[in-house]
């Protein structure tokens, strides 16, 4: 094929390409204060008279284009004042980007933090990639039709079948009808029932991947296993089933969010101003949740220090030193430590006194690396905790109430016809039943210190499976129960899917025959992306497309690879029906969690000895820091490595295309804010 133009393989590359990258960096720079001052509209509007399509251009377009066309729009949100956006939520994201947190480069590992950012930037890429192309607009494909459930192939092509007739047909109309009838949406018809399953596949790969192939899984699960314990059902139940909406809202209120301190009451009578005013309930739980395990962070800190070959009180000191330190002398030494080929630790002591860093021994370093991480793991917890919970004014409890406040309408309509309390126990029981999911297998025959055997994918899906009608049940008698509301959310879902659509066929023949180099890969921005190749200069282009090729057959065989590790799972939970036990595969399918785990590989930590190259992601993803191996018992988790296994035999590395990445990145996110503003 000719270079003057790119395929439609080629253009769907591309955009996978620019999207992955967009969207990490902008989740990446909310890290500094100064990116909420830089997102604009509703952040910040420099002209009250100005709308979001007349504010200047946001530096993070992506974020912003998701934003305001699926979120600000929603019942209750679209009802938020514009100082809640303005001055609450931009002051509270500003006083987190203040607080400096760590980065896994200082740790040498790859944190709780930074799983769930790249995780949450996935699900936003894969949101983000449908509304720049959109769904294409081809004829609508029978629902009715023949869809065998034991066949990867036809749960994906279920899928498919049914977002096109979200976004282009009736079936949002129909499905909030089947609700309003049945509690099964299953019932609906063939294509419906096969994506629910291909639905259920994809979620428990997720969790899976969160809970069991992450070496921060057991972690996070002994987290969420503490939040769970710590938020009183019995007594929101209790105050549920007060009659009157309007009493049981301000008992609501009153239970997570009052302030019982000297500080509250002298604020209210007026003899202080922004004094600290205590916690409430609700930032009570918060700040345990984040300190809970900071005894542990301490102990390890105080191990080394009781240690007989440690580092120097000199050596400490200097880390401790460099902790207090501002942003930017914690920038300039991640700089430094890369740039020179040394770790973090020699970094920091030889900026403090040379002699520091030659007098350490390979034993000391590593004690040195050990300390940092567990010292910033308490400073972390700390200071997030501070922010969210100590400091005044008292943002997170005015962004709750304003919350309550708008949503109040729909919560009366709520307590008035459905009985939440039963579907507070359902919440309640999910929640017990995905921590004991999580957990080590026991089976016949273990023996005291033999190593636990993981949950496997196999296992999550039963999780689901058994726990949808939950979520069913909840559903129907919303639908059934709250027909005003539900006409609210109905319009919601057909406004947001419109943004989904593509042109008629039609109509793109009709342009392609005015532009020969036309295609519809990337559906809206193909045009816009031709166009950015077309200009290139001839020399820069064979470099360009060797990249985009070797990034097409990569999407191809991640492809490939996704839909048998989809049908080994129909197989073995087919298999495992009628069985106590399901079998063991530890791998799932999705094109997304490839991208993940490619964050995830490509992040850069320091370097394990006093001077070497960088380590990546992918040389200590199965590493945990120290404090948190100490959190959860040795029963109660596994080495990832020995589990990933399977995973890793069929692994392989996104390509580079860092060429396209600095060619075209530029003028994409242009072409992306300028979508934003004008969405054409």
């Amino acid at each position: 094929m000719s270079s003057a133009a790119l395929s439609p393989q080629q253009l769907d590359a591309l955009l996978d390409i620019l999207v992955h990258h967009e969207t990490y960096s902008e989740v990446q720079s909310f890290r500094d204060p100064e990116a909420i001052e830089k997102y604009g509209y509703p952040f910040k509007v420099s002209d009250s008279e100005k709308t979001d399509s007349e504010s200047p251009k946001s530096s993070s377009p992506l974020l912003q284009l998701l934003l305001t066309r699926l979120v600000l729009p929603a019942p209750g949100i679209r009802d938020l004042p514009s100082e809640f956006w303005s001055s609450k939520f931009r002051n509270l994201m500003r006083r987190l980007g203040e607080t400096d947190l760590s980065d896994s480069y200082d740790k040498g590992t790859l944190g709780s933090r930074k799983r769930l950012a790249s995780a949450a930037s996935v699900i936003h890429e894969c949101i983000t990639r449908g509304l720049l192309s959109g769904v294409p607009n081809d004829t609508l494909p029978n629902l009715k039709g023949k869809y065998d459930v034991h066949k990867a192939e036809d749960l994906t092509r279920a899928w498919d079948d049914v977002v096109q007739h979200l976004v282009h047909g009736n079936l949002v109309d129909e499905l909030f009808d089947e609700f309003t009838k049945t509690t099964s949406i299953e019932k609906h018809s063939p294509a419906v029932e096969a994506a629910v399953d291909s639905a259920i596949i994809y979620i428990a790969t997720f969790l899976h991947h969160l809970f069991v192939l992450s070496a921060e899984g057991p972690y996070l699960l002994k987290l969420l296993s503490n939040v769970h314990g710590l938020v009183p059902y019995t007594v929101i139940g209790q105050t549920l089933r007060v009659g009157n909406a309007g009493t049981m809202i301000n008992g609501m209120v009153r239970l997570f969010l009052a302030k019982v301190s000297v500080g509250a009451i002298s604020n209210w009578l007026g003899f202080t101003q922004n004094a600290e005013d205590g916690m409430n309930l609700l930032q009570r739980i918060m700040s345990l949740v984040l300190e809970w395990d900071t005894g542990d962070f301490r102990k390890a800190v105080d191990g080394i220090k009781r240690s007989k070959e440690r580092p120097s009180d000199s050596h400490l000191s200097a880390i401790d030193e460099h902790l207090q330190a501002p942003r930017e002398q914690h920038e300039t030494a991640r700089k430094s430590s890369r740039q020179g080929k040394k770790s973090i630790i020699v970094v920091i002591l030889e900026a403090k006194n040379k002699k520091l860093a030659d007098s350490l021994t390979e034993a000391q370093h590593t004690q040195c690396q050990e300390y940092y991480s567990a010292q910033l793991a308490i400073r972390d917890r700390e200071k997030l905790a501070e922010a969210l919970c100590r400091q005044s004014p008292d943002l997170t409890t005015s962004i709750v109430r304003d919350g309550v406040s708008v949503f109040e309408p729909m919560i009366r309509a709520i307590h008035k016809n459905v009985d939440i309390r039963k579907h507070l126990s359902s919440v309640e029981s999910f929640l017990t039943d995905l921590i004991a999911t999580s957990k080590p297998k026991k089976e016949d025959g273990d023996q005291a210190g033999s190593t636990p055997t993981p949950p496997s994918v196999e296992d999550f899906v039963a999780l689901l499976r058994r726990n949808r009608q939950l979520a069913y049940d909840y559903l129907h008698d919303f639908a059934e129960g709250c027909p005003e509301l539900r006409e609210t959310w109905l319009t919601w879902a057909k406004d947001s899917l419109k943004v989904f659509r593509q042109a008629s066929k039609e109509e793109n023949d009709k342009v392609s025959a005015e532009s020969k180099t036309r295609s519809y890969a990337a559906g809206r921005v193909d045009k816009q992306l031709q166009d950015l190749f077309i200009k290139l200069p001839d020399d820069k282009k064979s470099n360009i497309l060797v990249a985009i090729d070797a990034h097409v057959q990569y999407l191809s065989t991640v492809e490939g690879v996704s839909i048998r590790r989809m049908q080994r799972i129909i197989d073995a939970v087919d298999g495992s029906e009628g069985k106590e036990d399901t079998s063991g595969n530890m791998c799932g399918p999705g094109v997304y969690i490839t991208s993940w785990h490619s964050l995830l590989d490509r992040t850069i930590v320091t370097p394990s000895t006093p001077r070497g190259a960088p380590r990546t992601g992918k040389d200590v993803k199965s590493l945990k820091a120290l404090g948190k191996t100490e959190v959860v018992a040795s029963s109660e988790t596994w080495d990832p490595d020995a589990v990933s296994k399977e995973e890793e035999q069929t692994d392989f590395d996104r390509p580079d295309v860092s060429v396209v990445i600095d060619t075209f990145q530029p003028s994409f996110r242009n072409l992306a804010a300028d979508m934003q503003r004008g969405y054409a």
